[in-house]
């Protein structure tokens, strides 16, 4: 055999290889890839069930405080130690706050007697504030636990004055 016929079958040879190595490195990345995908997609479902779990509890947490404030079991002056928490908090929030928003909540937590418009009001801020922020930082719980309460203390207010040989329960 001469020089270059042993060249074209080494090189033959080493070509062969290496299409062979590369096809099953291919194949094994493409499968790789799909493993990491379903890992992936898996990692997604567990989050958004523990989510919608958080946000479950959450929200049996918020109408007991609703609850609780309609029934009499918490008073205004229960729950105006939050007031300073809330208005350091709100004092900072920005999206998805309006400055209006913002401003229509800090005057909201201010209010010692609210009607039942304003404490639905605020609700309706506390929880769009909840919402963004909850992610940020815990305390945002508290401002909807306040508006909460002060909604069940406001529906409380009105039933009674709706019915006023009724006594307290």
């Amino acid at each position: 055999m001469d020089i270059v016929t042993v060249l074209v079958t080494v090189l033959s040879t080493v070509v062969t290889v290496a299409v062979a190595v590369s096809t099953v490195a291919y194949w094994l990345g493409s499968r790789l890839t799909g493993v990491e995908k379903d890992i992936e997609g898996l990692r997604r479902d567990v989050n958004a069930g523990f989510n919608r779990l958080a946000n479950v509890i959450n929200s049996v947490g918020e109408y007991i405080v609703v609850y609780l404030g309609s029934r009499g079991v918490l008073k205004p002056e229960d729950v105006y130690i939050l007031r300073t928490v809330i208005k350091g908090l709100a004092s900072t929030a920005t999206n998805p706050f309006t400055e209006a928003e913002r401003r229509r909540l800090l005057e909201l937590v201010d209010k010692d007697d609210l009607t039942l418009e304003e404490a639905e009001e605020l609700h309706r801020l506390a929880r769009k504030f909840y919402e963004e922020y909850i992610d940020k930082t815990p305390d945002a719980f508290k401002v909807l636990l306040y508006a909460a309460a002060m909604l069940g203390i406001t529906y409380r207010k009105y039933a009674l004055g709706k019915q006023p040989n009724q006594p307290p329960t």
